[in-house]
């Protein structure tokens, strides 16, 4: 029997205000996280991904805002919430690991007061408790010598270590949600096959559903269960991760996947896909993949698709694919 969505999200709209108008940078996004499952959310920098993110903890900076739609926790609009409840759920019911942990963690405490501090807002944890948890939880994770590092500040860690420091916080009160913004950026490949199996790991021992966000298809193809390409602010395809890496729908994410090394066969120059994710303000008539679709018809020009079944639980927004 399928598991209920623990968190629901409805026509998410993100929009900034600027001289040259109103630009939808986040544009009716839609999508649900199941216990115990990861959805991927892939697309090139400047799509809307980290504000997605950003905006199910309502922490989209200004001058942004969150302009429609819903985020449901277990039937509670997050949305909708006063701010100190909305602190509560914060790292305790949904959590979130920054892709840039070196900015992400105070720099002026040790890490492992950074990890109590969690239990101690969230759950009224005694000090010496909360920090022998912690301690607990830094070990879990894999970090050395635990009882020792906790002390220390995290310019003095390396990427890898950080980044795991992280998990540790995002995780020690075991949340519902977790949300992974770029986890693994800028770390060599050992140390992010490490991070990855960590998460899957932590996920496996206590149900979490997880949102991985990140541009690499390559590593979204070893996590994820199901993905979500995400287009100027849209979802242009989802689909289970095993149908979309085999056999892609959107000409979008079949240039993205063509772009992509392959270890198991030769081949000369790697296609690239022509030009960039268009201006929010200024975004093309019709398709908004349209000015650079190497498929593109008259159709695709005038026509907006939505997101539309594609059959065997695949939905896709194009005109030639979906009616």
């Amino acid at each position: 029997m399928p598991r209920q969505p623990v968190l629901e999200v409805r026509d998410l709209t993100v929009t900034f205000a600027g001289e040259r108008g109103v630009a939808r940078v986040v544009d009716g996004v839609s999508f649900d996280l199941t216990p115990g499952r990861t959805l991927g959310l892939v697309g090139e920098s400047g799509c809307g991904k980290s504000l997605t993110a950003l905006a199910l903890l309502g922490l989209v900076p200004p001058p942004g805002r969150i302009a429609g739609g819903t985020v449901r926790l277990d039937g509670r609009d997050l949305l909708l919430l006063p701010e100190a409840e909305l602190d509560a759920v914060r790292g305790r019911r949904v959590a979130m690991i920054f892709q840039e942990p070196m900015t992400a963690l105070n720099p002026v405490f040790p890490v492992g007061d950074q990890i109590a501090e969690v239990l101690r807002v969230h759950a009224a944890t005694p000090r010496r408790q909360a920090q022998e948890a912690a301690i607990a939880m830094m070990a879990r994770v894999g970090i050395a010598d635990a009882g020792a590092r906790a002390g220390d500040y995290p310019h003095q860690l390396s990427g890898g270590m950080r980044q795991r420091v992280m998990i540790a916080m995002a995780m020690i009160c075991r949340p519902d949600v977790l949300i992974a913004d770029e986890p693994t950026t800028a770390l060599d490949v050992t140390v992010q096959a490490q991070i990855l199996d960590l998460m899957l790991e932590m996920q496996a021992e206590f149900g979490t559903a997880i949102l991985f966000i990140s541009h690499d298809l390559a590593v979204v193809s070893e996590v994820a269960d199901e993905v979500m390409v995400m287009y100027a602010g849209r979802i242009v395809e989802r689909s289970p991760a095993v149908s979309l890496f085999g056999a892609p729908l959107h000409p979008y994410t079949l240039g993205l996947l063509q772009s992509l090394p392959r270890v198991d066969r030769r081949t000369g120059r790697l296609p690239a896909m022509r030009g960039g994710v268009p201006d929010p303000c200024a975004l093309p008539r019709g398709c908004r993949y349209s000015d650079r679709c190497p498929e593109v018809e008259n159709k695709c020009r005038t026509r907006d698709p939505a997101l539309n079944g594609a059959g065997a639980g695949r939905w896709v927004a194009c005109v030639k694919v979906a009616p």
